[in-house]
């Protein structure tokens, strides 16, 4: 058995054409630390998700990072360096990942940050997008995947504009292929120009 520190700090992901590398403000008081006892790994996954889902809230739309520290003498269960190292505890969800130099799209913004299950899309210039406070249309379809709802809106909104508003993205998109077009991180502009595509083709067939 274990004592555990969770500490949650502000950080962001930058990729450039370098690579990938985090910045952390370790100094401050962003966040008040918490002692976890655990035998486990999947003991601390389980405390990092609700000290994280915590901070979220009471932190909302910050992007933080949560470390783990062992006080000098505890036994750290068996894996934890390797789980830790990873990311498979969980300590990075609430990272955001931020492209420093969007891939240019011929006619739109380029994609800053993708987002994930707790974490926004954002194109360059533009804010990101979080879930809004009364659920719409596309609230129950990213069953609380923020990354993939604010993707939806946005590829929501290419549509109706390339439509003349007379098409919605769930009139011309299976909800099959918008997660697969999601995962795939393609571009909302790009799949809102081929489901129009494949509309007419089928209206013309």
């Amino acid at each position: 058995m274990a004592t555990l520190k969770l500490r949650a700090n502000r950080a962001t992901r930058q990729h450039d054409a370098l690579g990938a590398s985090t910045s952390m403000e370790l100094l401050g008081d962003f966040y008040p630390a918490q002692d976890i006892v655990v035998t486990r790994l999947d003991q601390i996954r389980s405390a990092v998700t609700q000290y994280g889902e915590r901070v979220a809230a009471d932190r909302p739309q910050e992007s933080f990072m949560i470390m783990i520290s062992v006080p000098r003498g505890q036994r750290r269960p068996a894996g934890f360096e390797a789980a830790y190292r990873d990311g498979s505890l969980g300590t990075e969800a609430w990272l955001h990942e931020i492209f420093k130099s969007p891939l240019l799209v011929s006619g739109d913004y380029g994609v800053r940050m993708w987002g994930g299950p707790n974490t926004p899309f954002q194109f360059a210039e533009c804010t990101p997008v979080w879930p809004a406070d009364t659920p719409d249309e596309f609230t129950s379809l990213a069953a609380g995947q923020i990354g993939f709802y604010g993707w939806l809106h946005a590829t929501n909104a290419r549509v109706q504009q390339l439509s003349q508003s007379t098409h919605t993205l769930l009139d011309v998109a299976s909800v099959a292929e918008l997660r697969a077009a999601y995962a795939a991180r393609r571009h909302p502009l790009s799949v809102a120009q081929g489901a129009l595509h494949a509309l007419s083709q089928d209206l013309a067939a």
